[in-house]
């Protein structure tokens, strides 16, 4: 896509992606629902928004789908809702700032594991990024510590949250390169769905009962933050590098702090800010890096 008319959509439709993303942890801290719960409706609302155009337009290549690939998709799917759980869960626990800045850190824990897996090497001004980010981290960690259990608990559970991302990640790289994005988020957002029902039907969970402000927002988080936002950065892989998407993708937490305050007046501490500062600063550095006899790493926040 080199015609500058087309790319600057594609830019308009990124600049709204991280709006939607943003709005994931302001609309999660307004609901009382448990957070498996809010991630069972948030994913089975999208999959059921996919469902008819899948059938429609991805028939064909869903039929054709041979089954390493499906299963791929689908294990792909398990840690989505792993990751969408320990998110979810940290936010009643922490801030909504340490919550999706930690989140944040999904890229570092994707170029570990791809290093691990691939061998794939980071350039020198790539691991001052990823310490740089992991300072912060650690910086935060050490300030909610002193904060009180509560928010210590739910950072860790946001780091959480990042690792599961980053291996739904790992996975996706590979699978993209061989099937549509429609297919793909139909298979591993319906497989997430599959997961997450059946463990709030193991952990007793009521499915009914919840307010009529509850279900609005988990209709919300769907239409707004998977189908506004996750599914528009992934869409645009086909057009523009996905280092430059994953550059992208680090406006969430300063749009999620944003709105926090605007929102819930929720006010990051100076520690908070710092910290905040310095993981954001070394994401930046990690993510401008050129990657030499490699492909670019493909990163993906959940809010």
């Amino acid at each position: 896509m080199e015609n500058k008319e087309n790319m600057y959509r594609v830019h308009v439709l990124l600049f709204i992606a991280v709006i939607g993303v943003s709005f994931s942890a302001i609309l999660i801290k307004n609901t009382a629902a448990p957070a498996s719960i809010i991630a069972m409706y948030r994913m089975l609302i999208t999959f059921f928004l996919f469902l008819p155009v899948a059938l429609i337009k991805g028939k064909k290549e869903i039929q054709e789908l041979v089954r390493k690939d499906f299963l791929l998709c689908c294990v792909s799917g398990l840690f989505l809702a792993l990751h969408f759980i320990t998110w979810m869960t940290s936010l009643k626990y922490t801030t909504v700032v340490s919550s999706t800045v930690l989140v944040g850190l999904q890229p570092i824990f994707t170029a570990i594991i791809g290093y691990m897996l691939f061998k794939e090497r980071l350039s020198k001004k790539g691991f001052l990024g990823m310490l740089m980010a992991i300072g912060g981290s650690s910086m935060m960690g050490f300030l909610s510590f002193h904060a009180g259990r509560g928010h210590l608990y739910g950072n860790i559970l946001a780091l959480l949250g990042a690792f599961f991302g980053a291996l739904y990640i790992i996975i996706g790289r590979g699978i993209r390169k061989k099937i549509s994005t429609l297919t793909y988020g139909f298979i591993a957002y319906g497989t997430c769905s599959l997961f997450l029902v059946i463990m709030n039907i193991v952990l007793k969970l009521p499915f009914t009962g919840y307010t009529p402000k509850d279900y609005t927002l988990f209709f919300g988080m769907a239409v707004l933050c998977t189908i506004g936002g996750h599914t528009i950065f992934n869409w645009a892989l086909k057009y523009i590098e996905a280092n430059k998407i994953a550059t992208t993708m680090l406006g969430e937490p300063v749009g999620a702090t944003f709105l926090a305050v605007l929102l819930l007046k929720e006010i990051p501490s100076l520690g908070q800010i710092l910290s905040g500062i310095f993981i954001l600063s070394g994401l930046y550095i990690f993510m401008g890096t050129d990657k030499e006899k490699t492909e670019p790493l493909v990163t993906y926040s959940e809010g």
